[in-house]
């Protein structure tokens, strides 16, 4: 049995270039969204050295109570 192979000619397709609005928009939104994730990272953070300062304190207040 004989292929059947066509070849197909395809013009290329443009894509149409995007405002220069929608660029600088793309740009700022780019750099929010990384201002953002460094902003949550901050907080998880500084949540974590909270609690286990809290943590440490409250061990420490019991070590002296169970001393007396």
């Amino acid at each position: 049995m004989r292929e059947k192979i066509v070849s197909l000619r395809v013009a290329p397709r443009a894509e149409p270039k995007p405002a220069p609005a929608e660029v600088w928009h793309g740009q700022i939104n780019a750099r929010l969204s990384g201002i953002e994730r460094l902003m949550r990272r901050l907080e998880w953070q500084v949540w974590g050295l909270v609690c286990g300062a809290t943590g440490l304190l409250v061990l420490e207040v019991l070590n002296r109570l169970a001393s007396q």
